[in-house]
């Protein structure tokens, strides 16, 4: 049983209610003076107190979906992986077992009063990929709609999306969003083509920080990913197959992954994101802001004491570079803005479909977007009336994104 499964929270939550009952109960019976009685009672307010709080935590666990399993809270499966050789497949023999752990699971949509199988309800891959390029390994699923299996798809590359979802829990976009289910029925109501969903937790920042811990979000997503999932199934060879959507900040990762490696992925969909740049908000910029600040200089080494001692070197940096993800340059800043590179650069050919909460910065950026965009990139938006936040808010608006996204990919 896992730690979202029904059972294990009935289970626990029964015995947290039987814990109450239990106390109610023989707490007459254990008073009275004296170490064993107060021993007792200790006991069971402890006993009480610790079956509560887990049934709470599960809960909120099951909801948020922060561990899915308890190899994700344990970190007892960890993949031991090698890499002599990476480089992009057509989904023949590129050794996925060198990028990609691959584990079959009974997540798919469930069709009552038929037959099961995966040429019939599709299927859902857990995967632990390893970047060798980024250093991140992380974990994904993958849904494979019931086209994927059957004879008449079999020389087909499906058209891929890669979702990030508004948290670190790639099981929101099944659990909460119920992507499997949405995809199944886009398909079968024939509002959307049948694609292969891959869903991943969002990056805090989608930016590579040269010296952050924690690997390189952007090389991940836009190098370590393609090739790793190119060799574990039969995907497009080409752009034109490949999407991405967010939630919230997935949403802003997915636009701006589009827009800077046009040449991976030809289409994004942000629910809910917006285009500014990633991080803390920019600190007004000082004459010159575009050149290398003057105190950006490496330091001489350490002057020497007369007891033999030096200072610590002082190490070659930028003011104000701590916490921010651009180390404190304007210019690297001004680069992850998506609307300033709308304004000043040549628009990228991909195509950007934003769907947002009425008013607040979300919408005015989005309508910015929809009117900076000029041929060959095109970009248009919908409105809806609250400002959503979660997967589970998002997901009666999820099909028309099914939808948008299909009609701008090709399988091959």
């Amino acid at each position: 049983m896992e730690p979202v499964s029904a059972a294990f929270l009935f289970l626990v939550c029964g015995l947290a209610l039987v814990g109450v009952v239990a106390a109610v109960v023989l707490w007459p019976r254990l008073a009275g003076p004296g170490p064993r009685p107060l021993a007792s009672r200790t006991g069971v307010l402890v006993a009480t107190q610790a079956l509560l709080t887990a049934a709470v935590v599960l809960l909120a666990n099951k909801y948020f979906v922060f561990y899915a399993t308890w190899n994700d809270l344990f970190g007892s499966d960890v993949a031991k992986v090698k890499v002599n050789q990476v480089q992009p497949s057509r989904g023949g023999h590129a050794g996925p077992a060198e990028l990609v752990r691959r584990t079959t699971t009974d997540l798919a949509p469930d069709h009552r009063g038929r037959e099961q199988g995966p040429a019939r309800d599709g299927r859902v891959d857990r995967l632990e990929i390893h970047g060798p390029r980024s250093g991140i390994d992380t974990e994904a699923y993958a849904y494979l709609p019931p086209q994927y299996f059957q004879p008449a798809y079999a020389g087909k590359r499906l058209p891929v999306v890669v979702l990030l979802s508004g948290g670190p829990a790639a099981m929101a976009w099944i659990k909460q969003a119920r992507l499997p289910d949405a995809a199944d029925k886009a398909t079968e109501d024939r509002t959307a083509q049948p694609m292969i969903y891959v869903m991943l937790g969002a990056p805090r920042a989608c930016v590579d920080t040269p010296g952050r811990r924690g690997g390189l979000p952007e090389t991940f997503l836009a190098q370590d990913l393609p090739p790793a999932l190119a060799g574990t199934y039969r995907l497009p060879s080409t752009r034109k197959g490949w999407g991405l959507a967010g939630i919230g900040e997935g949403g802003r990762c997915a636009a701006r992954l589009a827009m800077l490696h046009s040449d991976r992925f030809a289409t994004a969909a942000s629910l809910g994101g917006r285009f500014d740049p990633p991080g803390p908000p920019a600190k007004a910029e000082p004459p010159g802001a575009g050149e290398p600040p003057a105190t950006a200089v490496p330091v001489e080494a350490g002057k020497r004491h007369k007891h033999g001692k030096h200072d610590k070197p002082k190490r070659y940096g930028l003011p104000g570079a701590k916490g921010d993800p651009y180390g404190g340059s304007p210019v690297y800043r001004r680069d992850n803005d998506l609307l300033w590179r709308l304004e000043h650069l040549p628009p990228p050919p991909v195509a950007i479909f934003a769907t947002t909460g009425a008013g607040g910065e979300e919408q005015r950026q989005a309508d910015r977007l929809v009117a900076l965009a000029k041929p060959p990139m095109w970009a248009s938006r919908t409105i809806i009336p609250a400002v959503l936040k979660t997967p589970r808010d998002w997901r009666p608006h999820i099909p028309p994104v099914l939808q948008w996204l299909s009609t701008h990919l090709r399988a091959e």
